[in-house]
């Protein structure tokens, strides 16, 4: 067993992260090349893992760079890269996306656990011809209304990981049918939810609807309307500036929902719809607001993925959608390596930039090359080992 200890530390602190990396989107093919493609698919991967780990974060800059940089190996033009992008479709790309991640989640042993969730919206603002495809109206952010909007699924807590990306547009936003088709690819993954976080966005009766129908635990930032701010001035009249719960629905038909609000000396009422069970509304006034802290993962999640990001101006669907994508699955590979080692996402994109270098100069045989399934093995090995040994320690106290 020892041998076997010692074995998975020396495989995963040589095994070559790029080589991973491309093998897991090469085996569920992210893209299809075009027939007759001059170029290969490790190429082209090895050109987009530049664009996102290293300071070329543009596929213009990333070509020039390796360009320049490469001995051995031909590296194709950005162009070259958008053709054969565009020979895929957006739907293809998600699909692709959610095949790796059933292969990244099987080192994590995250089903059949519960885990709290949080849903919510990114989006790319866009300056162009709203009509182009994929294009939809968003939360005014600098300076435009429209945008490419993607709707992402992550668990939130210890774990952190982007289960699900749906691509949205102006016909498919609608929010009781998301709700429930997201919940649905849950069921499927075999992942148990505590408690899902949403923010304002997510504050109507069609989300609330589908949550109590599901019999799903959420807390949602609400958003004030005259009808609740109004109930909030009769208590303050009556109570003075404190914390209150009070029964709320948006119509007279619609779902009712417990209402937090919660008063800030600054702020005012800080307000949160709930389903969750109130046993004693001095606790729930407290722990409400807490409990929504953790959906601030999620924003940290946004940052992390950041790191990973594809430049770019072009107003294709389906290569916007392939950068995002590049982006969860890079910050799930992150958080996948974080289960078991200290890694950042800085020394994530440096390893993987210098094992790019190394086999344009040199040629894949400069590296140690092992394959994705066997590196899984290995990363459970060597989490399992550890959790024994820790287990151990803790039973000889």
């Amino acid at each position: 067993m020892m041998n076997q200890k010692n074995d998975s530390i020396e495989s995963l602190a040589t095994a070559s992260l790029m080589t991973v990396a491309s093998e897991l989107f090469s085996n569920h093919h992210i893209i299809t090349l075009p027939k007759g493609a001059k170029y290969t698919f490790q190429t082209i991967i090895m050109t987009l893992l530049h664009a996102a780990t290293s300071v070329n974060n543009s596929l213009e800059s990333a070509s020039n760079d390796l360009k320049l940089k490469s001995f051995l190996t031909k590296i194709p033009s950005a162009d070259t890269i958008f053709n054969y992008i565009n020979c895929n479709n957006v739907e293809y790309i998600l699909s692709s996306f959610r095949a790796m991640n059933r292969d990244l989640f099987k080192s994590m042993n995250i089903k059949g656990k519960v885990h709290d969730i949080a849903i919510d919206f990114h989006n790319i603002p866009f300056y162009g011809d709203e009509n182009t495809p994929l294009i939809s109206g968003i939360k005014p952010k600098n300076g435009s209304a429209w945008g490419y909007s993607y709707c992402t699924l992550d668990i939130i807590g210890d774990v952190k990981l982007t289960l699900d990306v749906i691509a949205i547009n102006g016909f498919n936003k609608n929010y009781f049918d998301l709700i429930t088709f997201l919940f649905e690819r849950l069921e499927k993954m075999q992942i148990k939810v505590g408690t899902v976080y949403l923010d304002k966005e997510f504050c109507n009766d069609d989300t609330i609807s589908a949550l109590t129908k599901l019999n799903i635990n959420f807390v949602i930032a609400a958003k004030r309307n005259p009808k609740i701010m109004g109930i909030l001035d009769n208590f303050k009249k009556e109570n003075g500036p404190t914390s209150t719960v009070f029964r709320c629905n948006f119509n007279k038909k619609g779902t009712a929902f417990d209402l937090v609000a919660t008063h800030d000396e600054e702020k005012g009422y800080i307000l949160f719809a709930t389903n969750k069970d109130v046993k004693s509304i001095e606790k729930f006034e407290k722990s409400i607001p807490e409990e929504y802290r953790k959906r601030w993962n999620i924003e940290t999640g946004y940052r992390v993925k950041n790191n990973f990001k594809i430049r770019t101006c072009t107003k294709s669907p389906v290569a916007r959608t392939l950068f995002f994508v590049i982006q969860c699955t890079l910050h799930n590979i992150l958080n996948m390596l974080k289960s078991v080692l200290e890694i950042t996402a800085y020394e994530l994109k440096s390893l993987i930039n210098e094992d790019i270098i190394k086999v344009i100069r040199y040629g894949l045989k400069s590296l140690y090359i092992i394959p994705f399934k066997l590196f899984l093995n290995y990363l459970n090995m060597y989490n399992k080992t550890r959790k024994r040994d820790l287990r151990n320690q803790l039973l000889r106290i």
